[in-house]
């Protein structure tokens, strides 16, 4: 696999690592949710997350309002989900403070870098066909110079199995529709990490909407947003602890450990996954996700969880090595793109970001 790309790693420079949860892709009223971000904040602190990203529809009205900030131990930054909100190709933005031009995807995605900012696409390969108030939003711009992909969308996974029959059901017990990320998003990402990193996302798009049922008679809350806050979690791999007080830092620890691949997503539903780690060893120095290293000399890759599970040690989308309980370690020297896919309780439980295994030449 060769690369052209300039080799870039993720060391674990201190010998310990600070793990930090919080929750990706949501909505409040300044968009096409229901909650302010006080209430968003106040849900996520009952959960014990320590931050949250903002991503409203085209806009940041939350950053120009102020609202960022602590909220009683939860740090919140403001983002925004790019694209016309009516169409496809939508971008989760971050780091930025205005807005690129939206009107064709490549431009926007290029846009974003010219500010500064990374982001990841939207529900990739979202599919909707039984709601006609529900359409898809599915990503098709594929040249863009994305920096990442939403590998696991809450939302998308629940309204893309929702049917006349099963609606009431689902809207009761919501999280049960959660089983695993879709195999074409997952495919596409193996195939751009051996061209250049691709960082992997999951998201919770929370909206908690107020659905009509019963021809509209009454109104059901979809997936409120202390129930999305159990499930698909985003743990940061800080060298530091998330700093208690200081904004400015805390706000680069957390942009600057989603740009690089340096956290993992989890289905909470199936266990908390905290503690969750995989390491890849070369020439006596340790390295996480997102590294890109260089083949023909040893690598031990080392998975440990924090609970008993199926654990999938996967090259280039391929099954490589299969464990049961809470380890798995492998050795290779081959160019590939290694990650991790660890499944409890029937679903899907935690996703790696990659390490990619690189060729010269």
């Amino acid at each position: 696999m060769a690369d052209t790309t300039s080799t870039t790693v993720q060391v674990i420079s201190s010998g310990k690592v600070h793990e930090s949860v919080g929750v990706l892709h949501m909505h409040t009223l300044y968009s096409d949710g229901t909650g302010t971000v006080g209430e968003i904040a106040r849900f996520a602190g009952e959960r014990d997350l320590q931050w949250l990203i903002i991503t409203d529809h085209c806009h940041m009205e939350a950053y120009k309002r102020g609202e960022y900030g602590l909220y009683n131990g939860v740090w919140v930054l403001i983002g925004t989900e790019l694209g016309d909100e009516d169409l496809p190709n939508h971008y989760l933005t971050y780091g930025i403070t205005d807005l690129p031009d939206q009107s064709d995807p490549i431009k926007m995605v290029r846009g974003v870098h010219e500010r500064g900012g990374f982001g990841a696409i939207a529900h990739p390969h979202e599919r909707r066909e039984e709601f006609e108030d529900m359409p898809p939003y599915p990503w098709t711009a594929w040249d863009a110079p994305i920096d990442g992909i939403e590998i696991w969308n809450q939302l998308s996974q629940w309204v893309e199995g929702l049917t006349h029959k099963n609606k009431y059901h689902r809207f009761l017990h919501p999280l049960k529709s959660l089983t695993q990320p879709d195999s074409a998003t997952l495919h596409i990402w193996d195939e751009m990490n051996l061209k250049h990193p691709v960082v992997g996302y999951v998201g919770v798009d929370a909206h908690a909407l107020n659905y009509p049922v019963f021809n509209g008679m009454i109104r059901v809350r979809v997936f409120p947003y202390k129930v999305q806050f159990r499930s698909l979690l985003t743990h940061l791999l800080l060298d530091e602890p998330l700093h208690p007080s200081d904004y400015a830092i805390a706000n680069q620890q957390i942009l600057s450990a989603l740009r690089n691949g340096r956290h993992f997503g989890a289905n909470h539903r199936a266990g908390d996954a905290r503690g969750f780690r995989f390491t890849a060893t070369q020439g006596g120095t340790d390295y996480l996700p997102i590294s890109t290293l260089p083949a023909g000399e040893s690598i031990r890759f080392d998975v440990s969880t924090p609970l008993p599970g199926r654990i999938y040690l996967l090259r280039n989308g391929q099954l490589l090595m299969r464990a049961r309980g809470k380890s798995l370690t492998y050795e290779s020297a081959q160019p590939g793109v290694y990650r991790v896919e660890v499944y409890r309780r029937g679903r899907g439980w935690i996703f790696s970001n990659p390490f990619r295994v690189v060729s010269s030449g």
